[in-house]
C-alpha cells in the first residue's frame, strides 16, 4: 500500500510542477494551481513545500499572495 501511495504522490508532484513550469516566469497562485491541477488546496500546498525543498520550485510575496515559479529566485 505504501508504494501505491509513493507512486500517487509522485505523479501529483509533477502534475503541479508541471503547472507551476508552464507559468513560465510571471508564476502561478496556489489558487490558480488548485483550479488547474482539481487537487485540494491542502494537498497542493504540501506539495509546493515539498518542491521548494527540492528547490524545484520558488515563490515571491505579492502583498499577501505568494506567486510560485519554476524559476528558484
Amino acid at each position: 500500500m505504501a508504494i501505491k501511495m509513493e507512486v500517487v504522490n509522485q505523479m501529483e508532484d509533477e502534475k503541479v510542477f508541471e503547472i507551476v513550469k508552464s507559468s513560465g516566469n510571471t508564476g502561478r497562485t496556489i489558487t490558480e494551481i488548485v483550479s488547474m491541477s482539481r487537487l485540494p488546496r491542502s494537498v497542493v500546498r504540501i506539495l509546493l513545500a515539498r518542491l521548494e525543498g527540492a528547490e524545484k520550485v520558488g515563490f515571491r510575496k505579492i502583498g499577501m499572495a505568494k506567486i510560485y515559479s519554476a524559476e528558484v529566485q
